[in-house]
């Protein structure tokens, strides 16, 4: 009878440490679901360092997702930092370059839809002024959404030659 205890009592210890054993199996990374493969990230400098500072945490697609501008990207890298981000100055600096430059709001890849943008949204994204962004989300919310370049034009307050500027990274 005693055997038998015992038996029961590995098999239900073992029931209890398989979770542990198949976390430890699995590399940190996949475990908070944040691996992904650096190849897909652009080539630069500051690309090692992006991966070794944020995947930790993050999951990459959601930081190079946000497309911001540097001083985006700076204040970023201090909210991190504060919340316990290791690295020297010179390495953030990096890092924020490589943002800037890769995941800014002038990258090919940023596009804006000015139909659901918010305002902060289209000054990040297009670089134009608040006043101008301020103005396509009023003229929306009053008149609809815009069709095309011509329409966005006509709004009061918006340069012409800013929007012609960015008209390629403008979605409807």
């Amino acid at each position: 009878m005693k055997s038998i205890n015992r038996h029961v009592c590995v098999l239900f210890a073992g029931m209890l440490l398989l979770p542990l054993i198949a976390a430890l199996a699995v590399p940190a990374q996949e475990q908070k679901g944040t691996h992904t493969p650096t190849q897909e990230l652009p080539p630069g400098e500051g690309k090692d360092l992006l991966v070794k500072q944020c995947s930790g945490c993050h999951q990459l697609t959601v930081v190079t997702s946000q497309h911001k501008s540097e001083s985006g990207w700076t204040d970023i890298i201090i909210e991190m930092r504060n919340r316990g981000a290791n690295g020297s100055d010179e390495d953030m600096e990096q890092v924020i370059r490589y943002l800037t430059t890769n995941f800014g709001p002038q990258s090919a890849s940023a596009k804006v839809n000015v139909n659901s943008a918010s305002a902060s949204d289209i000054v990040t994204g297009l670089a134009l002024p608040q006043a101008a962004a301020d103005s396509i989300v009023a003229y929306r919310s009053k008149n609809g959404k815009y069709k095309d370049i011509p329409a966005l034009k006509q709004v009061p307050g918006v340069e012409a030659a800013k929007i012609d500027a960015v008209k390629d990274r403008i979605e409807f």
